[in-house]
C-alpha cells in the first residue's frame, strides 16, 4: 500500500490494563474493528483493520490509514467522542480512505456501548455501527523489532537504521533477541498488562559503531525498567513505573 505523507499531528498512547467480569468496561482492552455498518446498515468486514485504545481521558488508534486521537466520555452505557484529530496521509488501496471517513463519522455519532465477553459494540440511536474484538495481550510466541526507545535525556529516539534489535518472547518464559551488537536472554512474566523482565545476560562482543553500542546499553537497561505493556495490533509498547513509554516495537515480519 502506497502512502503519501501530507501532515502529521502528535498523539500519545498509554498502556491500558485488562479486566473481566460483570464490571467490564470499554477501557479494559485495546480493540480492533471486526465489522462496520455500511450506508444501508449492513455490517461488513473492514478492508484494513482500524483500532481503538482508551486511555485515562483520551482515545487513540488507527482509523484505516491514519492515526487519530481525541477525547471521550463514558456515563453508564452512554459514550461519546470529542473532536478527533489525525495524521493526514493518503492511502491508495481501493476503498481505504472511504472506509476511514465512515469509521471516523461513526465514532462521532455513536451514543451507547455494550460488551459481550471480549466484543465491544458501539451504536447510535439503537442501531449498531461498529463492532470490535479485543486485541490479545498474550506475548508468548511473539517476535518484535525495535522501532524506538527512550534515550534517557527526555527524547524518544528511533532505533539505529540497519541494526536490528529484536525481542522474542518464548513459550518457556525466556526472552531472547539481538540487542544490536550482542545477543541476549532474560526471563519474563506478564499478566493483566503488567510485565517483569529479569536481568539480561548477553554476549560480550564489541562493535566499532559507538552509536550502536550506546543504543545496546540503553536498550538492555530499559528492558529491566518495563512494568506495563500494551499490544496494539501490530505494535508493542512498554512503559516504566511512572507510565512513561520506554520501548516501542513493531511485529516481526514472517
Amino acid at each position: 500500500m502506497k502512502r503519501v505523507l501530507l501532515l502529521a499531528l502528535p498523539f500519545a498512547l498509554i498502556a491500558a490494563a485488562c479486566s473481566s467480569g460483570e464490571d467490564a468496561m470499554p477501557t479494559d482492552y485495546p480493540w480492533q474493528l471486526a465489522e462496520i455498518a455500511g450506508p444501508d446498515g449492513t455490517m461488513s468486514t473492514p478492508i484494513t483493520i482500524p483500532t481503538l485504545a482508551f486511555e485515562v481521558d483520551s482515545v487513540s488508534g488507527n482509523a484505516s490509514c491514519n492515526r487519530y486521537s481525541g477525547g471521550y466520555e463514558i456515563d453508564g452505557s452512554s459514550i461519546s467522542f470529542g473532536q478527533l484529530i489525525s495524521t493526514q496521509m493518503f492511502c491508495d488501496e481501493a476503498g481505504v480512505m472511504e472506509q476511514e471517513a465512515a469509521y471516523l463519522a461513526a465514532l462521532a455519532s455513536v451514543d451507547t456501548w455494550s460488551m459481550d465477553g471480549e466484543t465491544l459494540t458501539l451504536s447510535s440511536g439503537g442501531t449498531q455501527l461498529l463492532a470490535f474484538t479485543a486485541i490479545s495481550q498474550d506475548l508468548a510466541g511473539s517476535s518484535w523489532d525495535l522501532l524506538a526507545y527512550n534515550n534517557g535525556t527526555g527524547g524518544f529516539e528511533s532505533a539505529v537504521i540497519d541494526t536490528p534489535v529484536t525481542a522474542m518472547f518464548g513459550e518457556d518464559d525466556t526472552l531472547t533477541g539481538s540487542a544490536g551488537c550482542n545477543t541476549y536472554n532474560a526471563s519474563w512474566t506478564a499478566s493483566d498488562g503488567s510485565i517483569e523482565i529479569g536481568p539480561a545476560a548477553s554476549t560480550l562482543m564489541a562493535c566499532a559503531d559507538e552509536q550502536v553500542m550506546a543504543q545496546e546499553t540503553r536498550y538492555l537497561e530499559l528492558l529491566g525498567l518495563a512494568e506495563t505493556y500494551r499490544v496494539d495490533s501490530e505494535a508493542l509498547e512498554m512503559f516504566d513505573a511512572d507510565g512513561t513509554r520506554i520501548l516501542q516495537y513493531v511485529r516481526s515480519a514472517g
